[in-house]
């Protein structure tokens, strides 16, 4: 590069930066920064129950919750998951499902059943990179984000459409619960967003807020711009919020267990190996690279510790667990922002015979005896 033309993208990014401080106001107050949105619950408040009862008909009098776990391109795994299941004829209607970064969009279908399964095979076999995000080059390191995730914006509008989000609107009312995890950056929140109550109105338009929220569950700082939302009407100062996998991979609250039921199951479908090793390619010399494999490496060590916390939960409220992992035998490689429609056709098939195996459900999280050992000495 020569010294005109670091100039020139020196400048550009000043500009940039400039200008996207004129387009969003951050909070600057505590009070702004904190603000639980109208439509997301407080985990902690224990009056909250998960589900509505009231005129319910349950068909199986049993509670079912789906966690699907972050993950990026892999969660073509889960994807072929839950379409195996589906062909099955196993899969049941689920009463509480929950989705974190890629597990949030996957959780709108999921939500509405299998007859989405089609719409979910493809969103997560023929994409590829460019129908996700483009490079911003040598302004992505003098702004917000390295990578303009536009695209990924468009896909959503398409792939959510109004029949759909009326459709969530349809069951909430019928009392089952559609929950995603964002991270508000403002605060270092996990924000828990009920769904069904931002597809039922109170915004001037729900569509688009229950787009954004589904962008912002997705969105990897650095990566990405962060989405700035109005935690409530009225307020012209906006929460930066971000990949709810930074606090929580996988949805988990102890809310969820809250509900009374006969007999309950927890299925948690994880969109990555429950290994602590990282070693799917050596990492390059460049810093969007190990940027990534260093959030990659942290956020994998935090979903070993929640999908245990997860169970821990599940044990102490008589709920059954039920885990699907990446087999760590999968000898695919590719990092989560790496959509590849070869590698993802791949993790698609690799859940979809997991599914349709005799037992594809572990009872409990591998390594249980190192789990076992934190929770007596905690």
């Amino acid at each position: 590069m020569t010294r005109k033309t670091g100039v020139i993208v020196l400048v550009a990014g000043f500009i940039a930066s400039a200008m996207t401080g004129c387009t969003e106001r951050p909070p600057e107050s505590p009070e702004y920064r904190t603000a639980l949105p109208i439509e997301a619950i407080n985990p902690q408040n224990q009056e909250i129950v998960p589900v509505d009862r009231v005129g319910y008909e349950d068909s199986d009098q049993t509670l079912n919750i789906l966690a699907l776990s972050s993950g990026g391109a892999w969660g073509a795994f889960g994807a072929g998951v839950l379409t195996g299941w589906s062909e099955s004829g196993t899969r049941p209607e689920f009463d509480i499902v929950t989705g974190v970064s890629t597990g949030a969009l996957m959780s709108v279908f999921a939500f509405l059943g299998p007859e989405y399964d089609a719409q979910l095979r493809e969103l997560y076999t023929e994409v590829q990179n460019a129908d996700i995000y483009t490079d911003r080059g040598a302004l992505g390191y003098l702004s917000d984000s390295l990578y303009d995730n536009t695209p990924l914006m468009r896909a959503i509008e398409q792939a959510i459409a109004p029949e759909i989000i009326a459709r969530v609107a349809r069951e909430h009312a019928k009392g089952r619960r559609l929950y995603i995890g964002t991270t508000n950056l403002d605060s270092g929140d996990l924000i828990v967003w009920d769904m069904g109550a931002i597809a039922s109105g109170n915004r001037a338009d729900p569509a688009l807020h229950f787009r954004k929220v589904l962008r912002a569950s997705a969105t990897v700082p650095v990566y990405f711009r962060p989405v700035y939302i109005k935690p409530r009407k009225g307020m012209e100062l906006r929460q930066a919020h971000v990949d709810g996998g930074l606090k929580a991979p996988v949805l988990l609250s102890d809310f969820l267990f809250r509900a009374s039921a006969k007999d309950r199951n927890l299925y948690v479908i994880v969109n990555d190996i429950l290994s602590e090793r990282n070693a799917y390619a050596a990492v390059a010399p460049d810093l969007a690279d190990i940027a990534q494999k260093s959030i990659s490496t942290m956020l994998r060590q935090l979903l070993i510790q929640t999908v245990y916390r997860g169970y821990a939960r599940a044990v102490n409220s008589d709920t059954e667990f039920h885990l699907a992992s990446v087999p760590e035998a999968y000898t695919g490689e590719g990092a989560s922002l790496d959509f590849d429609p070869a590698l993802m056709r791949e993790l698609f098939e690799a859940g979809k015979a997991l599914a349709a195996s005799p037992s594809p459900w572990r009872s409990e999280p591998p390594n249980i005896q190192s789990f076992d050992v934190m929770k007596h000495e905690g």
